[in-house]
């Protein structure tokens, strides 16, 4: 072994002992842990306030629809379903309130909230016309649940409404129509993705939906987002609204009349200098202003009989005449006068 050789020994030693160091280092200061961080519900969740009831219901072999909108459902539904709506009944028209109940006549199982105080026939919650519902706001809404029992069998559940409504001094109403039945709750939130896991909610909804059919399909309608301002002025006070728009119609066809004549565009052609000063000498006679005109006249043609001196003229006299002309007439020959004594000789 030659004596090169014999010197990188010692170096892979001090190598291999630092690199040792180094980890045992790492290994006594370093701490490997698992950490969870919320990020939030996913895509799904986000768009979707009932994902969370829909998972659920489904592990329970239940089988769940989700949609966002009311006429995206089948038309006609099953009987035997239950569908819960997300958007308040004062946002369904007549012919959706009609239609529903039609269809809770035969069978069916409607879940709705109840989301404004009112009296039925006042107004234009079709759906609680027809039901002859009232509902009134309370003083004291309560922070803390209230015992929920859908019968005498079962143990009560601890719901907590966050509304300032009763309807018929309760939070929910349970109300048969037909072959079917409609559910009215003050507070359709207890079902979302937040509030499910909070107190018994989810063991409220599960009993809901057993009222039904229990082995029926189940619809959720979760799109929230009520009607535009404009929606619901064209709904319910459709004929204010097309007063109002004709009398705007009117007011703006009155105001684009025109008071005068139509104004005749001018040419494009330039008129020449002759013209305007024969436009503004009438403009001036018109205003009372021939003396001026005159005047000026007169005492243009004495400076230039003057200058010239050839002696007075006949009409001279004209030149010191300051008397107004009695008439446009008048005025028109003592100007041609002073213009024949001022042309040259």
């Amino acid at each position: 072994m030659t004596r090169r050789r014999l010197w990188l020994i010692p170096l892979i030693l001090l190598a291999l002992l630092s690199a040792s160091g180094v980890l045992l280092w790492l290994s006594q200061n370093l701490v490997q842990r698992r950490e969870e961080i919320y990020t939030g519900y996913d895509e799904a969740a986000r768009r979707n306030p009932f994902y969370l009831a829909d998972r659920l219901l489904t592990r329970l072999g239940r089988t769940i629809h989700s949609v966002r909108r009311l006429d995206e459902l089948p038309y006609p539904l099953d009987t035997r379903a239950t569908l819960l709506v997300a958007i308040p009944s004062y946002a369904l028209s007549a012919a959706d309130s009609q239609r529903l109940l039609d269809w809770v006549d035969q069978g069916g199982h409607l879940l709705i909230s109840v989301q404004h105080a009112y009296e039925p026939g006042q107004g234009f919650d079709h759906l609680l016309n027809l039901l002859e519902i009232y509902s009134q706001r309370i003083e004291n809404p309560g922070a803390e649940p209230v015992p929920v029992k859908l019968n005498e069998a079962m143990p009560p559940l601890q719901v907590r409404f966050r509304s300032g409504l009763q309807l018929h001094d309760a939070f929910w109403q349970l109300v048969q129509w037909g072959e079917g039945q409609v559910t009215l709750l003050t507070d359709l939130s207890l079902f979302t993705n937040d509030r499910l896991t909070q107190y018994d909610h989810a063991d409220f909804l599960w009993a809901l939906l057993q009222q039904g059919h229990p082995s029926g399909e189940i619809w959720l309608q979760y799109r929230m987002l009520t009607p535009s301002l404009m929606q619901l002025l064209w709904q319910y006070a459709w004929m204010p609204l097309i007063g109002l728009i004709l009398t705007l119609l009117a007011v703006l066809w009155s105001f684009s009349q025109r008071l005068g004549p139509l104004q005749v565009p001018r040419s494009g052609e330039q008129r020449r200098l002759a013209e305007h000063l024969r436009a503004s000498a009438r403009f001036l006679w018109r205003q009372g202003a021939g003396p001026v005109l005159l005047q000026a006249a007169r005492h243009y043609t004495l400076r230039q009989v003057e200058r010239r001196q050839p002696g007075s003229p006949s009409d001279i006299t004209l030149l010191t005449h300051s008397d107004q002309p009695l008439s446009e007439r008048d005025l028109m020959q003592t100007l041609q006068t002073l213009q024949r004594i001022n042309r040259p000789r």
